[in-house]
């Protein structure tokens, strides 16, 4: 062995030995949880403005807030969305942004942009989204119980509970819910009010005055000629703290007599009307909600929670109790065994491999650990580029030991042959192309790169210092275990006559191929395929060509006669995996915990009490199954409900969630008295609503002006109906599941009649808000240490209906008017939201096509192409449908294997000085992918991220064997000059066979506990498949067409 080391071994082997123990002590610092972050951070901007419509609120305040907030550093996207009285601005952010460094520009800018927007917006607030929607989700849920009314057990815990768990580092939020507010309602007469001359302005502004605080400025106080104290001055109620007293307060009537407020209202401390419900197992209690940091470990998290929950319980006044609802680190636990398993099951497999073929304990114990200082190792850096132990993480470095112990058969197997370190030069080759061909994931499209870049990051770094491992520890565990080589011939003679006639054969066999190159780079080409099958019917254009391939391939007899068979003859496997597999592949993955969702709708007029009592119908009926571990009801408003439904361990797997979700369904149908979905477990959901459906057609536009657009979203519209089987094209701002019915009643003024009394709107709507005025807010009072709003409503409003607004008596200018006098009432669908993406306004077009989805399809395919092509510049109209599916979108990331093509050329250049050589290397490339057609075409497998993932993978792993037989070939051919290129690759070829045969079958194992199990689990087993298939057909190509590349015909 050479002697050119700096180091002793044992100096090298006590390095690596403190690396090591520097990463176990990093390990359990590092996050652990089970999704990766898959969506950008950000931030959302909302306001209200009540009594304005979208346009208004869209035009005074939307437009000017995102025109500011996009200034702000590591904005890499704005949205909006105006809606009649409110608004929003979402800001998505770069993944790695200061989160707490963009919330304060942005409240800097808010701050100042205020004074200038129009009267009557609310103050903005901000709000944070977390970059993992579903970590965002509560991992943890209580219940609290006790002899009280809810809101005081409420209070109870925002007192005693919620800030003893506020300072647990790693959690990131605590939310109680489950208590309804307490409120001051203020009823009042407005026949009175009339009578005495009192608005009811003038009420709000007198409890305004006694109870809001005001801020009146900062006064220094001289305490001496160096101290100087600043007060700041407030003016506050006296009454503050107490409970609303409105014989305190007093107004001046118009004849200029005081009254106090309590002669002209009635006051009632209720508990505020509900407008939502949210409940566990059907039972009305408080509930606690924690929800993780994105980077806790929320398994060491929910540790320390339960043990700071059982001491708080202690201490509780009697008859106080808290029960754990709800615990997602039990199913964290659960996958992450299954990985664990699967990463100690890929190890197992591989050492009882090299176990079997090599019989030889110290070179086992080599194996293990060069791979166990190669983990130790690489958690360092996990650490200090903060990456996260999930799902994809964790399966990439039990994918990565397969490439990790290549690296060091190969090293190891020269070691021991040759004496020397000269093989580290194409072991660093292989892995910088592996290195160059994963790096691509980082610069795909984010619904891709979102998912794999932990999984390419974790497979980066092992391989990054299995080049350490394998240049330094490897060669010093070889000297100090005194690892030699054996010889298996001297044992297995036969074994020696068997290489011998394989030489003689593998020599005449490259003879033969050589002699018929031509005919088998045909072969392989037709097998592999030619996109014939895509070629256009037809060309637009009058041009020579166009004309000339119109007429060629354009004519019924081509298409009906010849394209079938030339499509066949020469499209190969390729064909048949665009056809039959690439344009059905989808995004699939598996979401988890198995969870049943039920979804109730009632219709439009609906009140929030009847959506209850039939959800509670439902809940009644779950609570008799033991096998449901908990099912949590959200009622979101009178229209709209859903139940999650999560089951015991011992029956999620099990028959019986399809026997509940038969009963659900049977139950719903019975129930009756609204529209019920039934979704989950992986069928064919349910659904008795009767509401018409919006489309499955989807289209959205794009533009930078709102009126343009929506005079091109009509043009559009117009294009789809010419159709005869497309009746109706739906605009709105966003897409549904159903048509909306929701209307409301608004007035259509008599613009003429009101001009000749003088009336404008404006003191029309003055003047009836006070009749039918209901909760009007007029401020907040601290009442028991509790902020609690005060609302006026008005007697009259309880009688409201149509017919009392349209004739109710009103006095403007000394008249009395009635509304029916000045207005109509109208019923209608309510005014269009308009929103906004990368701010440009978006329209959403939505139909429905009467006959072949595929035809459907293929028809908006061509109008859209059409319609593109006379839009004006910055206005766009997609498919919707593309998104989700692998369609032309998507082609683009293809692209990028291109540039992997291109790394391995440029690294295999400098390592063989040469430029035909590489192109051997990248032919074998193709090849792999033939193993990977028919893979996914023979099992009928999904093509999904997964698939695509093993196209990069074997972009890397494919040429490594050719890597280490042409280096191998070269220096044959250096030291015998004069030897036969045949007899030179033919030994070669001898020489490393077996590290080949090594790696290759060690790869292929590791991939096999991703296949293991019940079901196909997305992303994974295609990942899994893809990448064997290939991997075998690699092996073939190498047999026969590397030598073909690679000799020069003789």
């Amino acid at each position: 062995m050479s002697k050119v080391r700096t180091f002793s071994p044992f100096t090298l082997i006590v390095a690596f030995v403190c690396l090591s123990i520097v990463g176990l002590v990093l390990l359990p610092l590092l996050p652990v949880k089970l999704s990766p972050s898959r969506n950008l951070p950000g931030l959302t901007v909302s306001f209200s403005m009540p009594g304005n419509s979208s346009r208004v609120i869209e035009s005074e305040v939307t437009s000017r807030i995102e025109s500011m907030l996009a200034r702000v550093e590591g904005v890499e996207g704005v949205n909006s969305e105006s809606d009649n009285g409110s608004g929003s601005v979402t800001l998505e952010l770069d993944k790695h942004a200061d989160m707490d460094m963009v919330r304060f520009e942005v409240s800097t800018i808010i701050r100042q942009l205020w004074p200038q927007l129009p009267e009557g917006v609310s103050y903005p607030q901000i709000y944070n989204r977390r970059s993992d929607e579903g970590a965002s989700r509560p991992f943890m849920t209580y219940t609290l119980n006790a002899p009280s009314t809810p809101i005081l057990i409420q209070r109870y815990a925002e007192e005693y509970i919620k800030p003893v768990l506020a300072q647990l580092k790693g959690l990131y939020k605590v939310e109680l819910t489950g208590a309804t507010p307490m409120e001051w309602q203020l009823e009042y007469d407005n026949s009175q009010l009339e009578q005495l001359g009192v608005s009811l302005n003038d009420i709000q502004t007198a409890i305004s005055l006694n109870y809001e605080k005001e801020f009146m400025g900062i006064c220094s106080i001289e305490k001496g000629p160096d101290d100087k104290e600043w007060i700041r001055l407030t003016r506050t109620s006296t009454d503050e703290g107490s409970e609303f007293n409105p014989a305190a307060i007093q107004l001046t009537t118009s004849q200029g007599k005081i009254v106090t407020l309590d002669k002209l209202i009635k006051v009632r401390h209720i508990e505020a009307a509900p407008t939502s419900y949210y409940r566990i197992n059907g039972l009305n209690s408080v509930y606690m909600n924690l929800t993780a940091e994105e980077t806790a470990n929320q398994l060491e998290l929910s540790n320390r929670v339960k043990r700071a929950m059982n001491d708080l319980q202690e201490r509780m006044p009697s008859g106080y109790e808290v029960h754990i609802n709800y615990d997602a680190t039990e199913y964290i636990s659960k996958e992450l065994d299954t990985i664990y398993f699967r990463t100690g099951l890929t190890v197992l497999i591989l050492l009882l491999f090299v176990a079997v073929i090599t019989w030889n304990l110290r070179y086992l114990l080599l194996i293990i650990l060069s791979l166990s200082a190669n983990l130790a190792v690489a958690v360092i850096f996990y650490y200090l580029f903060g990456l996260e132990m999930q799902l994809y993480s964790l399966a990439g470095i039990t994918i990565s030991l397969n490439l990790v112990i290549d690296n060091t058969i190969v090293m190891t197997d020269h070691i021991l042959h040759r004496r020397n370190l000269k093989a580290f030069v194409s072991v660093l080759a292989a892995t910088l192309t592996t290195i160059g061909a994963l790096s691509i994931i980082f610069f795909l499209d984010e619904k891709l790169r979102l998912n794999l870049q932990d999984f390419a990051a974790v497979v980066i770094i092992n391989l990054a210092v299995s080049l350490f491992v394998a240049l330094f520890l490897v060669p010093a565990l070889i000297e100090k275990l005194g690892l030699e080589k054996k010889d298996s011939a001297k044992k297995f003679r036969w074994v020696k006559r068997v290489g011998v006639y394989f030489s003689h054969f593998y020599l005449k066999l490259i003879g033969v191929v050589c002699r018929f190159r031509v005919l088998a780079c045909i072969l392989m080409v037709l097998a592999f395929g030619l996109p014939v099958f895509l070629l256009p019917e037809s060309l637009e254009g009058e041009g020579k060509w166009e004309t000339l391939y119109n007429k060629i391939f354009g004519n019924n007899g081509y298409k009906e006669n010849v394209k079938p068979i030339v499509d066949v003859a020469l499209g190969g496997t390729l064909r048949l995996f665009v056809d039959k597999v690439y344009e059905g592949g989808y995004f699939g993955r598996d979401e988890g915990e198995v969870v049943l969702s039920v979804y109730a709708n009632l219709p439009n007029g609906s009140t929030l009490e009847q959506m209850n009592n039939l959800v509670k119908k439902m809940e009644t009926y779950l609570t008799e199954f033991e096998e449901i571990k908990q099912f949590q009801t959200s009622i979101y408003n009178p229209r709209r409900a859903s139940i999650q439904i999560y089951f015991t361990k011992a029956h999620q797997h099990s028959g019986f969630p399809y026997i509940l979700k038969a009963n659900i369904i049977s139950k719903a149908l019975q129930l009756g008295g609204g529209s019920w979905n039934v979704y989950g477990l992986q069928d064919q959901g349910f659904s008795n609503d009767v509401r018409e459906s919006a489309g499955s057609f989807q289209i959205k536009m794009y533009g930078y002006n709102y009126d343009e657009l929506t005079y091109w979203a009509e043009c559009l519209k117009e294009k789809l109906l010419e159709h005869r089987r497309i009746k109706e094209v739906i605009i709105n701002s966003e897409f549904s599941s159903w048509k909306d019915d929701y209307s409301e009643f608004y007035l259509e003024l008599d613009r003429e009649r009101m001009a000749k009394e003088n009336i404008s709107a404006m003191q029309l709507f003055a003047t009836l808000r006070p009749i039918f005025g209901r909760d009007i807010y007029c401020g907040n009072i601290l009442y028991e240490n509790q902020s609690e709003q005060m609302k006026l409503t008005s007697r009259q409003s309880k009688e409201y209906d149509v017919w009392n607004l349209m004739n109710q008596p009103f006095q403007i200018n000394d008249k009395v008017y009635k509304l029916s006098d000045l207005a109509k009432v109208e019923k209608g669908l309510s005014p269009k939201r308009i929103a906004k993406e990368k701010q440009q306004y978006r329209l959403c077009l939505q139909y429905e096509y009467i006959g072949s989805s595929e035809q459907g399809r293929k028809l908006l395919k061509k109008d859209l192409e059409e319609f593109n092509k006379i839009l004006p510049m910055g206005y766009t109209a997609e498919d919707e449908y593309a998104y989700w599916m692998w369609g032309s979108d998507d082609d683009k990331q293809y692209a990028l294997l291109l540039v992997v093509i291109a790394i391995i050329f440029i690294t295999t250049s400098i390592l063989f000085n040469s430029l035909k050589q590489p192109l051997a290397i990248i032919f074998v490339i193709p090849i792999s992918y033939i193993g990977v057609f028919l893979t996914f075409y023979l099992f009928e497998l999904n093509f999904d991220q997964g698939g695509f993932a093993s196209f990069v993978l074997l972009c890397g792993i494919t040429v490594n064997a050719s890597i280490y037989i042409l280096n191998e070939y070269n220096a044959i051919r250096n030291r015998y000059p004069m030897l036969h290129p045949r007899r030179a690759y033919v030994k070669a070829w001898n020489s490393k066979i077996i590290p080949i045969f090594l790696t290759v079958v060690s790869t292929i194992l590791g991939f096999i506990p991703f296949m293991v199990g019940d079901v196909k689990e997305g992303f994974w087993f295609p990942l899994a498949a893809g990448t064997i298939g290939g991997l075998v057909m690699s092996v073939i190509g190498i047999f026969f067409y590397l030598p073909i590349f690679t000799l020069k015909k003789v």
